[in-house]
This record gives C-alpha cells, sequence and structure tokens, in this order.
C-alpha cells in the first residue's frame, strides 16, 4: 500500500462555534460548516473542514462515539489523523492485514473514507481516505455518480 500524504486531521470539540472561530482567528483561514449524518451511527454532527487541513467535530449526542472519545480522553487531537492513499479498498485490505480493526466507512461527494480503531495503533485512530480533486474539501462537494 501506499501513502500519498498526511491529508488531515480531527480535532474533537465540545463547543464548535467557538473553536472555529478560534482556529480562524489563529490561523487567518476559513472553514466550511456542515452537519452531516454519518454512516452507521446515523447521529448528526457538525463538522467544519479547512482547505489547509484541519477538519473540526462536535457530536450533537451524548452516545455518539466522538463524544465518548472526549469523555475519555478531552477534547483535542482525540479524533486521529487522515492519510490519503491511490486506493482505498487496496487501504483497508492493508490495514486489516496487519491487525486494524475497520470501525466504519462514508462516501460524501467524490470522497471515500474509511476509519480504523485506535487500540490498534498505539490510540491513534487513522482514517484513509482516497479522492479525485485539489483537497478533502473540494471532494467532499463533488457529486456522485
Amino acid at each position: 500500500m501506499k501513502v500519498e500524504r498526511l491529508d488531515h486531521i480531527h480535532i474533537y470539540v465540545k463547543d464548535h462555534e467557538k473553536a472555529v472561530k478560534r482556529f480562524e482567528q489563529l490561523l487567518g483561514v476559513e472553514f466550511e460548516i456542515l452537519t452531516e449524518e454519518v454512516g452507521q451511527q446515523g447521529i448528526d454532527l457538525k463538522d467544519a473542514y479547512s482547505t489547509i487541513g484541519i477538519d473540526i467535530l462536535q457530536a450533537l449526542s451524548p452516545e455518539h462515539p466522538i463524544a465518548k472519545a472526549i469523555e475519555r480522553s478531552g477534547e483535542g487531537l482525540t479524533g486521529g489523523v487522515s492519510f490519503k492513499v491511490p486506493d482505498i479498498e487496496v487501504g483497508i485490505a492493508h490495514f486489516q492485514s496487519k491487525g486494524m480493526t475497520l470501525l466504519g466507512r462514508i462516501e460524501m461527494g467524490g470522497i471515500k473514507e474509511a476509519w480504523f480503531h485506535p487500540k490498534d495503533a498505539h490510540n491513534v485512530l487513522i482514517e484513509l481516505c482516497e479522492y479525485d480533486a485539489e483537497n478533502a474539501l473540494e471532494a467532499s462537494r463533488q457529486k456522485q455518480p
């Protein structure tokens, strides 16, 4: 399997608006605000993404895996990292062959993502993503075929 690059990081927060405003002030970037329903969890969350690769997430339910991660570890880089790969199916198969547990996957616009359990990678949630666009935000805006 080939990793093309570190694509983006996930920051889990309790107050989405406050975090977005703070990172916009600190970094001089704008975030696109999204509210989406995530795959198998079926529970809404708030999502803001910047073109420089920061993804800020807030769960809207205490039962959401993000809320539980914040409860265990606090806010911050609890969310893990995302790596861009040329073929997500090859990446998933490779990770599973190395003992990584697949937590879930989603397709949104022109991006495919798969998440792996932090317990299998020194408490780091790893996400693989595949897309054909300038960045993950642009890919998520593409219409699915």
